[in-house]
């Protein structure tokens, strides 16, 4: 894998016409440039006991799936997540 010296971010869209997830991986600058005015949301290590494990993985992937498909309703059909029991 090709190391890069600019730090990267990785953009996650679904894409309707090719009932697909697309992923790029951008400048972290750009990125920056564009979301600056737009909500934030931060999740610190330090609030995780300083691990991301398997379930907060899991947490994460299943919240950014319940994102998307807020704004791409032809998603929802395809997410079939079980809530964890706290």
């Amino acid at each position: 894998m090709e190391n890069h010296l600019n730090k990267r971010c990785i953009v996650v869209m679904w894409s309707e016409e090719k009932q697909a997830f697309v992923s790029y991986t951008l400048d972290v600058s750009k990125v920056l440039a564009v979301t600056s005015r737009l909500f934030l949301l931060e999740l610190p290590v330090a609030d995780y006991k300083n691990v991301f494990d398997d379930e907060f993985a899991r947490r994460f992937g299943g919240a950014t799936l319940n994102l998307l498909a807020l704004s791409n309703p032809d998603l929802k059909p395809f997410i079939k997540i079980t809530e964890a029991e706290d």
